[in-house]
Formats: C-alpha cells, structure tokens, sequence
C-alpha cells in the first residue's frame, strides 16, 4: 500500500513539474509581426476621373515586394483620355484633401495579390513575395491634385507624396504611412496643371500601363 501511495505522489510531482516547464517555455516564443491591416472600412470606389490630354507616367520600381515611385514624367496626347480602370493589388491615387479625384490600379507581375491568402502544406506552391521588378503606369491630369498616394492593398501600407513632381520628376514623401482619408486639413486645392515635368519626354509606348488584369 506505501509503494503505491509513493508511485502515485512520484507520477504526480513529475506530471506537475511537466506542466510547469511548459508554461515558462511558452511566454519564450518570438511571435512573428503582424503584417498592416487594410483600413477597416475598406478602400473607397474608384471615381469617374477626368479625362485630359496631359498623361503622367509612373516609373515603379519593385524591391522585395514593395513599390516605390523613383520618377514621375508627363506626355501630351492628341485626344483627350481618363484613366483605365482595373483591377490591381496596388494604386496610385490623386488626392486633394479628403477627396479622391482619380485611380489607377495595377499588379506586380508574378507578386502574390494576397501574401496572406496563401496555402500551407507540401503543395503551397512557390512564394512570390519577394519580387524586384520595373513596370510603368498611366494616369490622366487631374489640375486639382495636392498629393499623391500609392497603396498596397493587400496590406493596407500607403506612401504619401507631395504633387506635382518637381523638374526631375522625383516626388517629395509626406511623412509618415497614413490612411488617405486621415490626409492634413492642410492639404488645400492648389496644384496647378503642368508646372512640371515636359511633355514628350516620354513615349507613348512607354506610357501604356503593365498592370495586371
């Protein structure tokens, strides 16, 4: 009877000293970041846009998954033309305060559209969310734009910049990653039209845009 009580109390104390060592392993674990959420009210509607002789062209440029703008030029065209509506994991947006004035939606050749929507097992296939790539897109001329901003939809990250361009077409960042909707009450309606970058200084088959459908 005394061997069996000290078999259970031993079994006992090494299930308890188990249980322990457990919950301190545990608080241990790093726990990966969480990736930026999409705004919770989701992205507005794309507008009617304007359509316009004077076309800006984006030069993208891809690292490791995310977008950036390095140049920004202008081309005038014979017929007056908005801009194409999409599909697209990512946007360039024209903003003048809260107001969004025009869109152009794109994807990244071969970049996931959701890293988040992947499937997990032996048959997830490869992982494209690494992509370095170039691509260019094309957006009508809205006069009234105050600033620009260029969204990853799958991840909610927005990058704000200052319009128009300067001479060299380089874009000035706003500060901060911040919803458009959240814009300063700063952001006023000046922005005029063609007070950079030449027309011409971009081909036309240069302007078309690559995004995805």
């Amino acid at each position: 009877m005394k061997n069996r009580r000290l078999f259970l109390a031993i079994g006992l104390g090494a299930a308890l000293g188990a249980a322990g060592a457990i919950s301190l392993a545990e608080p241990s674990r790093a726990k990966a970041p969480a990736a930026p959420e999409p705004p919770k009210g989701g992205f507005p509607p794309d507008p009617p846009g304007n359509a316009s002789k004077k076309q800006w062209v984006f030069d993208i440029a891809v690292t490791g998954g995310r977008a950036s703008l390095p140049r920004v030029s202008s081309v005038l065209v014979e017929t007056p033309a908005p801009t194409v509506r999409m599909m697209g994991r990512f946007a360039i947006e024209f903003w003048v305060g809260k107001e969004l004035l025009d869109r152009i939606r794109f994807d990244v050749p071969m970049l996931d559209r959701d890293p988040k929507d992947r499937r997990r097992g032996p048959l997830r296939g490869p992982d494209f969310t690494n992509v370095t790539t170039r691509l260019k897109v094309r957006m009508a001329d809205s006069p009234r734009t105050a600033f620009l901003a260029l969204v990853d939809r799958a991840t909610g990250d927005v990058q704000r910049f200052a319009w128009p361009p300067d001479a060299e077409g380089r874009l000035a960042p706003l500060g901060a990653t911040a919803a458009p909707a959240l814009a300063l009450e700063t952001a006023s309606d000046a922005g005029s039209p063609g007070d950079s970058g030449s027309a011409g200084d971009a081909g036309l088959g240069d302007a078309a845009a690559d995004g995805g459908r």
